[in-house]
């Protein structure tokens, strides 16, 4: 092992330094009322627009405990971000839809989410970008 800095608290940093970044975009669009897991799901939701995704999906996805997706899902849905609808195979299932709203809210914030991955991926190439998810997928796999 490198004797700098322990992989733990290096991934913890920048994970903190992520998300202050994040944050700030935030709250530049605070009349959105969004937090980061916001509009990382509503990215997610865009991205896949000609998907059923249900709640289950994003639990899995983002590896987030369900209790804590409802509760998401639910800040989301007041706040017009999201819908729930019924889908006709199964009464009980719910796919998660953004709506107009979410759509117009995200293109005012999506272009600074991608000057902040320009930002964060500066001065890497794409071998060292692959070796890296590599490396993440290994530790994430390690720890499940």
């Amino acid at each position: 092992m490198c004797e700098e800095e322990s992989i733990i608290l290096k991934i913890r940093k920048v994970s903190n330094l992520l998300k202050r970044y994040a944050e700030d975009i935030i709250n530049r669009h605070h009349q959105y009322n969004l937090t980061s897991r916001h509009i990382v799901i509503a990215k997610y939701l865009l991205e896949n627009q000609d998907k059923d995704i249900f709640q289950k999906d994003i639990e899995e996805k983002f590896c987030i405990r369900r209790s804590t997706v409802t509760s998401i899902l639910n800040v989301m849905e007041k706040n017009g971000i999201i819908k729930r609808e019924r889908v006709g195979c199964d009464a009980r299932l719910k796919k998660v839809v953004l709506t107009e709203k979410s759509k117009a809210i995200h293109n005012n914030i999506v272009s600074e989410i991608i000057k902040m991955e320009q930002t964060v991926l500066k001065g890497i190439d794409d071998e060292e970008l692959k070796n890296f998810y590599k490396v993440l997928e290994k530790i994430e796999n390690n720890i499940k």
